[in-house]
């Protein structure tokens, strides 16, 4: 059934080309719905009943992938763009550049005015961006791996399609941020503050978010597979079509209606309380 799985998988993504988190991202939801499907076996259901349960409860990506961009990906792998050049983080710097589908690479952006600016199927690997207002930013399609935001203001910020492998988010402001079909592996979200942010089919396996507040945070259709949440406190959060059996909830605290959400879905709620 792995097969089956991963081909639908295949043809769900096909229309939306090869952006940087795609691997990572299609390898989770495989891991997902091969334990939706299991756990459906288990329950009794036929391997066909099981099978068109396991991929009902995807949902509809159309609606989130219409925010990457289609194809550019290639574009910008293709473009042999070396390590940034001084200038054009001068000129990023002072506001003077188009930013979509170049490299800036290592490039030093901290404390500078961004907001609005479009970073789609753009390299911008060990970049750093810290104390960086990039309010409305938005990074389709973009390689991010090993980037700093510590301390950005990141509020409505979209991440689509994107790498954001190794990244720290430390201090900075994620209020209504979107990350949307994107790797979140080792990111860092220390003293982030996280309210009204939306994780949508995206990797977040093995991060933390001890001892942070979440208000209104969306993870639905996440993968969560070792995600911590211990002494967390937990607002009006979703975890829709999410497995959510192998995170860590411990010490936790949550409204009730958090708390019936996951438990319904089988997570382990030792020691948590209501708010």
């Amino acid at each position: 059934m792995k097969d089956e799985l991963k081909r639908f998988l295949d043809e769900t993504f096909a229309p939306y080309g090869n952006f940087p988190s795609r691997a990572d991202v299609t390898q989770e939801l495989l891991v997902n719905l091969q334990e939706k499907y299991d756990e459906l076996r288990k329950q009794g259901r036929s391997e066909d009943e099981a099978y068109q349960a396991t991929i009902d409860s995807f949902g509809d990506v159309a609606e989130i992938m219409d925010q990457v961009p289609h194809g550019e990906s290639a574009q910008l792998e293709n473009r042999g763009l070396g390590k940034t050049s001084t200038k054009a983080t001068r000129r990023a710097r002072a506001g003077r550049s188009q930013f979509s589908c170049i490299t800036l690479r290592q490039a030093d952006l901290s404390d500078s005015t961004l907001s609005g600016r479009d970073f789609s199927c753009s390299e911008l690997t060990d970049a750093s961006f810290d104390r960086s207002e990039l309010r409305g930013a938005k990074f389709r399609a973009s390689d991010l791996r090993g980037t700093s935001f510590d301390g950005a203001d990141l509020t409505d910020a979209v991440f689509s399609g994107s790498d954001l492998g190794g990244v720290s988010f430390s201090g900075s402001m994620l209020r209504g941020t979107k990350f949307k079909v994107s790797n979140l592996k080792d990111a860092l979200f220390t003293g982030a503050t996280l309210d009204g942010t939306i994780f949508s089919i995206s990797s977040l396996i093995g991060d933390s978010f001890d001892n942070q507040t979440l208000e209104r945070v969306v993870f639905d259709r996440a993968s969560l597979g070792n995600t911590s949440f211990r002494n967390s406190t937990l607002r009006e959060v979703s975890f829709h079509h999410t497995e959510v059996k192998d995170a860590i909830f411990d010490g936790a605290k949550m409204d009730k209606v958090t708390y019936a959400l996951l438990k319904g879905a089988g997570a382990t709620l030792n020691d948590t309380t209501f708010l």
